[in-house]
């Protein structure tokens, strides 16, 4: 390489980083220097940098909503937080790989104050305690329950509380007020679900209590409605879970407790965390309770219920069924949602039953508690078919308003579904009349025959609505007679029976004024199609003559004209054809005879035949053949 004189020295690249950072060096003692040398002359500070803003409650929820939290789906949110922390790394270039040659190897990259020059890396440290989370809850919610994970749990939930906690530190430094708050309270909700899971009642209910403090106050201090609903969401959340320390914190003291429990289970801004929880304190409340064997009435007879795990869920159904009673459950999907765990505990207890049964019977049943198990799984046959049947009447009634409303549409409810929810609830009623020992026990008999007749006056009187939508008004009108005739013989069945309950009584009364309205639609249509009828061949300006002598033609000399209301004579059959027909001529088939053979004249051919004759004969005559 030739150099020229006027050339800087080349360097290599591994030399010229200590050269520019000695030269760094002294620039900076230069500047050292001027400073100290010149009197009177101020340091210049360094700027300060801007304070971040990150929301993070807004944040946190909007994005829960959008990615699997709104159906529970925790597994769906903790891939979406996977794949937007790889986003947040990639779009600051802050990777934990360096590329080496051939290969590259990881080196671990802490977030510290220093490198906090965005608000994406803010974003890096909640979306890491996010997943922790959202993973821990994941494998909370599994099927069965945690399981042998329950310790990879509380690791996981222990992560999301130190990012958390490592987000606060670093709004402390980097972020403005509002931020350190909101950073402040998201670590204090973590931390208190953490504590709640570990069941450490006190510490749960100081984090818990301070998160729901400062939502409050920033609440209060925000004049945007939307951002003031995300606050008051998280602290309507925060509460019951409140109330549920408390409640642990003053049992564990001995002091009296008047939480009812139940309504922070079924509470609808209650976390899967804390209904967790509640489910499984309610469950050991019935347990204890269940050692206490109870007993039920069943045809007249007290059963002893000799099973604890029967028992408990005999009481289960029986709070569930309290529930139905609360103004918590006025919602339709409340309420379906309470009778779907009734008919699960129903359920659970008639295979306790049957499994217990099935053990005595192969061991020989000694003590004979077999047919008494046997009659307690009969009781529990015939409360599951009832509350079946209170659920199917809550169906019925959403139909009624649906069609109520007239939608149209190929969705649109029409009489006829209303027609097949009364069969199947008509079918319960048979099925509890064929339950052993109903048929022997007089009331209990009489009043599912009463209640099987009047939930067929229901499914008859829909099924004159369908043919009145049909235009069939006196089919429909004669349904709705038949159907308030079976109304009147239930209620007095019933009435003999002694033992109907609200809900039969409430739908009598509603069957008498349903059937009353509709038989007067029922009467109204007909009445209308047969004035229409009347009214129609003198809108047509016809006399009397003319219909007369219009019903005396038959129809078969009329089909280019059609009338409908000509029918005749009163009480005749319409005139279709004339019988007998009236007689007339008809063309016979022409005879045919061939007589040209009698004038044909043959030509003579005499001549040619003797010729031929005169050719043969002599030696070459064979030849000529």
């Amino acid at each position: 390489v030739v150099l020229h004189e006027s050339s800087p020295p080349v360097t290599q690249a591994s030399d010229r980083t200590p050269v520019i950072a000695m030269q760094v060096v002294e620039d900076g003692l230069a500047a050292m220097a001027v400073g100290e040398g010149e009197e009177g002359a101020e340091a210049v500070p360094a700027a300060p940098l801007e304070k971040l803003t990150l929301p993070v409650l807004k944040v946190v929820m909007d994005a829960q909503a959008l990615h699997g939290l709104r159906y529970g789906d925790y597994q769906r949110y903790r891939q979406y937080c996977t794949r937007r922390m790889r986003r947040l790394r990639q779009s600051t270039k802050f990777l934990h790989w360096e590329q080496g040659k051939g290969k590259s190897k990881f080196v671990k990259r802490d977030i510290e104050e220093d490198t906090v020059v965005d608000v994406r890396f803010l974003a890096m440290i909640l979306n890491k305690a996010e997943r922790a989370w959202a993973y821990a809850m994941q494998l909370r919610e599994a099927p069965g329950g945690p399981g042998r994970e329950v310790h990879h749990v509380m690791r996981l939930l222990a992560k999301a509380v130190k990012h958390s906690a490592s987000l606060v530190n670093l709004c402390q430094a980097r972020a403005d007020d509002r931020t350190c708050l909101e950073a402040e309270a998201y670590a204090a909700w973590l931390a208190g679900n953490m504590h709640l899971e570990r069941e450490e009642w006190e510490e749960a209910l100081t984090r818990l209590t301070r998160a729901s403090t400062v939502y409050n106050e920033l609440a209060q201090s925000t004049e945007d409605a939307a951002v003031k609903a995300v606050y008051k969401q998280r602290v309507e959340e925060i509460e019951p879970s409140v109330r549920y320390c408390r409640y642990n914190v003053a049992r564990a003291r001995g002091e009296a407790v008047d939480e009812d429990l139940t309504t922070l289970g079924a509470a609808g801004a209650a976390g899967d965390l804390l209904k967790a929880k509640v489910e499984k304190s309610l469950a050991e409340a019935r347990m204890e309770q269940a050692k206490a064997h109870g007993s039920v009435s069943w045809l007249g007879e007290d059963i002893q219920i000799t099973s604890a795990e029967v028992n408990q869920h005999l009481l289960s159904a029986e709070a569930l069924s309290a529930e139905l009673e609360k103004p918590e459950a006025e919602a339709f999907d409340a309420r379906m949602e309470l009778y779907d765990k009734i008919l699960m505990a129903l359920e659970d207890a008639k295979q306790k039953i049957r499994d217990e049964v099935s053990g005595l019977l192969k061991s020989g049943d000694d003590d004979g508690r077999a047919p008494g198990l046997q009659t307690l799984r009969t009781y529990v046959q015939g409360a599951a078919l009832l509350r079946a049947r209170d659920r199917d009447l809550l169906l019925v009634r959403q139909l009624e308003e649906k069609l109520a409303r007239r939608e149209t549409g190929r969705k649109a409810t029409r009489p006829e579904d209303l027609v097949g929810m009364f069969e199947n609830i008509v079918q319960n009623a048979e099925e509890l009349a064929a339950l052993p020992g109903v048929a022997e026990y007089a009331p209990l008999a009489k009043l599912q025959a009463a209640r099987g007749l009047l939930f067929k006056a229901w499914r008859i009187l829909y099924l004159s609505a369908s043919y009145l939508d049909q235009g069939q008004a006196p089919e429909a009108l004669a349904l709705v007679e038949r159907a308030q005739q079976l109304g009147k013989v239930a209620r007095t069945r019933m009435g003999e029976a002694g033992t109907q309950d609200a809900t039969d009584a409430l739908w009598l009364d509603k069957l008498q004024s349903v059937a009353r309205v509709r038989r007067v639609e029922a009467l109204a249509a007909a009445l209308k199609t047969q004035a229409e009828t009347a009214e129609a061949p003198s809108a047509k300006g016809a006399s009397s003559d003319s219909l007369r002598q219009l019903a005396n033609t038959p129809l078969t000399a009329r089909l280019q004209s059609y009338e409908a209301a000509v029918f005749g004579e009163p009480g005749k059959v319409p005139k279709l054809v004339d019988f007998p027909p009236p007689i007339e001529a008809v063309a016979c088939k022409p005879t045919l005879f061939d007589l040209a053979l009698n004038k044909v004249d043959y030509p003579d051919i005499s001549a040619r035949s003797e010729a031929k004759k005169a050719g043969k004969g002599g030696l070459l005559g064979w030849f000529r053949k």
